[in-house]
């Protein structure tokens, strides 16, 4: 599936993984700086530590069923041009438990920026959701809330000190494509400030596939 351009030196990664064995996905944009053209060892390299970096954060939000598979990145060269490294991933979540007997169940992160549009911010959907977790059996515990905010907080912290030779920096943030119903050429890049944890419980019904009846 072909993916929208961003702008030149942004880079989209996505992980994924399985969730008792079925899919899921996580996608995330940055925008790197260079004082040349980014080359393809530093480009792996940095793919790997974002990799770690969302292991390590999200991993602590994520169920032992949650398992680790790759991370696939496309690097906007300018020139009209791209860039891509894929790199496997190993390890699973680390939160022992019970989980909620529902794949497509996962707890929300909102992502804060400077700008708001209809629509609202960017969110990552993170899979899992362990029966401790619940209280009213739609929302999630004060405790879960403020780990999951503080987790996203330090993932958004690791990824903006990602360097990697001539990566010399990293902005963790968010591409808009379009902008009143029309697509901006060329699409643009927002930082992203922090993150946000939602107390009602998400779902992601595409995990579980098509209809079957």
């Amino acid at each position: 599936m072909a993916h929208r351009r961003g702008p030149d030196n942004s880079v989209r990664i996505a992980i994924s993984g399985t969730y008792s064995s079925l899919p899921w996905a996580n996608v995330f944009h940055c925008q790197l700086s260079t004082t040349s053209s980014i080359i393809q060892a530093d480009l792996d390299a940095w793919t790997t530590a974002f990799a770690n970096a969302y292991k390590t954060s999200f991993g602590s939000m994520e169920s032992q069923s949650v398992a680790f598979s790759l991370a696939k990145c496309t690097l906007y060269v300018p020139g009209n041009l791209a860039l891509s490294s894929q790199q496997t991933m190993t390890g699973t979540g680390t939160v022992v438990g019970t989980t909620v007997a529902d794949n497509s169940a996962c707890k929300v992160l909102s992502w804060n920026t400077n700008v708001y549009w209809r629509g609202g911010k960017p969110r990552t959907y993170v899979p899992s959701v362990g029966v401790s977790d619940v209280v009213n059996q739609s929302q999630l515990t004060s405790a879960v809330l403020t780990n999951m905010q503080t987790l996203g907080n330090n993932f958004r912290t690791a990824v903006n000190a990602l360097v990697q030779g001539t990566i010399t920096s990293t902005v963790f943030g968010f591409v808009s494509f379009s902008s009143g119903s029309a697509d901006r050429n060329p699409s643009v890049f927002f930082p992203i400030t922090g993150a946000k944890a939602h107390p009602r419980l998400g779902s992601q019904r595409r995990r579980l596939g098509r209809w079957t009846a």
